[in-house]
């Protein structure tokens, strides 16, 4: 993950203002202050087109929602979500129109604690029983498990630490892309319990 200097990110002026204001928004759906009901008025303002800001790439589970994390109205924010965000091929093609056709600048790659697929390949790794190419996601996540694993074989401990390798590993894997060049890209973590997103440095 490129690291989040102040170099850096004056070479990302706009996705850097992009990442504050999220991070304001946050602060405000934090304190139960959000400044957007995305009602149906809001709605009807957005339905013309759409000029979203920046997009986050973020997991499927019910509990994270972007839209309401950030405190984005419609048309602001555009989401992408895998299990365990991983990269696949669909996911990394949606960022990649959102750059070229929409503008976007700026990614957010967002875990959170408690993350079921991450769990999943945990216990694969744990039991060693289970053949990570038969199942798409723990393949995928297998990596970011076994470390973890290998590093403490306390179950709480280890799922955090995969879902930050998780999280790392994404956004050094888009950053490698082509089609993504000169995009900001960063990772970040939701915490279920207080509501706050903290950007993820790197090791």
């Amino acid at each position: 993950m490129p690291e989040l200097t102040a170099s850096s990110l004056m070479e990302h002026h706009n996705a850097a203002s992009t990442l504050v204001a999220l991070l304001e928004g946050n602060g405000r759906f934090v304190a139960g202050e959000p400044r957007y009901k995305r009602d149906i008025t809001a709605a009807r303002v957005a339905a013309p087109g759409q000029t979203p800001s920046a997009a986050v790439f973020t997991c499927i589970d019910s509990r994270v929602t972007a839209e309401s994390v950030f405190d984005c109205d419609f048309g602001q924010l555009l989401v992408v979500r895998t299990a365990g965000h991983v990269p696949d091929r669909a996911a990394v093609g949606s960022l990649e129109f959102a750059v070229a056709e929409l503008g976007v600048s700026l990614v957010v790659v967002l875990g959170h604690e408690r993350c079921g697929a991450i769990n999943a390949a945990l216990h694969a790794v744990e039991d060693d029983t289970h053949d990570p190419r038969t199942d798409y996601l723990v393949e995928q996540l297998w990596q970011p498990a076994s470390q973890a694993w290998s590093e403490t074989k306390e179950p709480e401990e280890a799922a955090s630490r995969a879902m930050r390798l998780q999280v790392r590993r994404t956004v050094a894997d888009l950053g490698r892309r082509d089609n993504l060049d000169g995009v900001l890209v960063v990772g970040a973590v939701y915490d279920l319990d207080t509501g706050e997103v903290a950007l993820v440095d790197e090791d």
